[in-house]
């Protein structure tokens, strides 16, 4: 589910043309390069994938490599528990990612509920374990703000009108900020979700795709 692009490009480097035609041939090295630049196939789910999905599932990018599918396996009131195919955990709470187990930085957050009113508009603060490198329940301060403006996503099974709303956040004891955005729906669910979780990995970017 990490990707490495960096690793992949050093090997081209090192290993020469010989050694990369045997293991990886120039197009498929050319198209993995394109696709950090572009986007990869992956990245879209086709109203075929969609279908043939029983359960409720999500695309998850992490930063410019592909993306992985993970399926819903287990609910409880307002949290989401969802599992890629290499067991990486990835814990959601109506939308909001909260927590994940099985990547090479994990994180564990306080749950907030980005539609909640009297969270918007005004600071709070909130905690956060990171791992690897680890930091145990430091303060994190939040400003959530609602836009007027709607987007439009583009969905295999239509066209979604979405609600953004933007998460600025300031870690003090790392000096780290990052901005996370949520994209609701009509109906009141978080459909995507873009987050800065971890220092050490880069922006997570998922799409929702719920079967009820």
């Amino acid at each position: 589910m990490i990707n490495n692009f960096s690793l992949y490009l050093s090997l081209f480097l090192l290993i020469g043309c010989n050694a990369v035609g045997s293991a990886f041939t120039y197009t498929e090295a050319a198209n993995f390069l394109k696709g950090y630049a572009t986007s990869f196939p992956e990245d879209n789910i086709t109203i075929e994938q969609f279908n043939d999905f029983d359960t409720s599932f999500a695309n998850i990018k992490i930063g410019r490599g592909p993306s992985s599918l993970v399926v819903l396996a287990y609910v409880s009131p307002g949290n989401h528990e969802w599992v890629s195919s290499d067991g990486v955990q990835v814990l959601t709470n109506k939308g909001h990612i909260f927590k994940t187990m099985g990547l090479s930085s994990d994180v564990t957050l306080e749950a907030i509920d980005y539609l909640d009113p009297d969270l918007q508009n005004t600071s709070f603060t909130s905690t956060a374990t990171f791992y690897n490198p680890d930091l145990f329940l430091t303060s994190i301060e939040n400003y959530i703000q609602k836009s007027d403006k709607k987007i439009v996503l583009k969905r295999p099974n239509g066209i979604i009108n979405a609600t953004l709303y933007n998460h600025d956040f300031y870690v003090p004891s790392i000096k780290w900020r990052g901005n996370n955005k949520f994209y609701v729906n009509e109906e009141g669910l978080i459909i995507r979700t873009e987050q800065d979780l971890h220092p050490k990995l880069s922006k997570f970017k998922v799409d929702f795709f719920y079967k009820f």
